[in-house]
């Protein structure tokens, strides 16, 4: 019998989670599917993969050598299914993502760059929500896509572009809105909004999860997107971390204050690893020439 894909997916993940619940939250599966999924694939490989108990998962020696391979393949695999999809496309066309509709204005400089090197080349873009920080490489409905922040890079191969300062969102009303010398303490008693994300390195930086020392965040509501944490913060319900270009993007209603004691955000270009298409590998050029003359 042969192995697919998803049983890769299956395995990549509880190996790196050693742990099934956590696993199935990542891939958005039952955990049961997932459990079916790791038992055909041990017997497909005809070796047992994990030691599992009620307290710990555990990789076997099998386990560890079908890892150390497994990311690789998988990494390979699902390039060469996005070069046939843009083989297949009635002309040469590139996707590229955002994890969410704010970004760097240099951004559009890449674009309107690549487009005049690359004519024949249709741009695409495709606009994500905050629970999923890969801009859909992932999933591969991106080629190339503008990320930030720390997040699960495993598979993917990221170039920095530049760093902003991390701060904190709220409703111009907001009795800390007109507070001077904002503390961060101030900040973190504050109730604030949680996120359904799998990605826990991600989800733990936008809750300042490190900075809380093991308190729990008071959480008042639940968001996925952009539009959905700028209307909370309209509201008035709590604070959220976020940079300038979020308050900038809001319009009205608003107020963004830099705090210190937040770690900065990262943006970088990346794409998936083993993906050699020029026009991929150009767009990460033309992005790296672009950024580079905003500094």
């Amino acid at each position: 019998m042969s192995i697919e894909l998803r049983h890769l997916r299956a395995f990549i993940a509880v190996a790196d989670e050693l742990n099934f619940t956590r696993a199935a939250e990542r891939l958005f599966i039952a955990q049961q599917a997932l459990s079916a999924q790791i038992r055909q694939l041990e017997e497909r490989v005809g070796a047992q993969l994990f030691e599992r108990s009620t307290r710990k998962v555990e990789l076997t020696p099998a386990g560890h050598a079908l890892y150390e391979q497994a990311g690789p393949l998988l990494a390979g695999a699902e390039a060469a299914v996005a070069a046939a999809r843009s083989a297949a496309a009635s002309g040469a066309s590139l996707t590229l993502g955002f994890v969410a509709s704010v970004d760097h204005a240099s951004c559009s400089d890449v674009i309107v760059d690549f487009t005049r090197r690359r004519p024949d080349t249709e741009v695409l873009i495709r606009f994500g929500d905050l629970t999923e920080p890969t801009g859909g490489l992932r999933s591969g409905d991106a080629d190339v896509a503008f990320v930030y922040g720390p997040f699960d890079t495993s598979g993917l191969e990221l170039r920095p572009l530049f760093t902003e300062p991390l701060g904190v969102a709220m409703a111009a009303s907001h009795p800390l809105a007109s507070v001077d010398d904002l503390t961060l303490d101030q900040v973190l008693a504050e109730p604030t909004f949680d996120f359904p994300t799998p990605d826990r390195a991600w989800h733990d930086y936008w809750m300042a999860t490190e900075q809380r020392g093991g308190t729990p965040p008071r959480i008042v509501a639940q968001f996925r997107t952009l539009d959905a944490l700028i209307e909370l913060l309209r509201s008035g319900l709590g604070v959220h971390t976020a940079t300038r270009p979020l308050f900038e993007a809001a319009g009205y209603g608003l107020v963004w204050r830099e705090v210190d004691g937040l770690p900065p955000l990262a943006h970088f270009i990346a794409r998936r690893e083993g993906d050699t298409r020029s026009e991929v590998a150009e767009f990460v050029d033309t992005a790296l020439e672009a950024f580079a003359r905003h500094e």
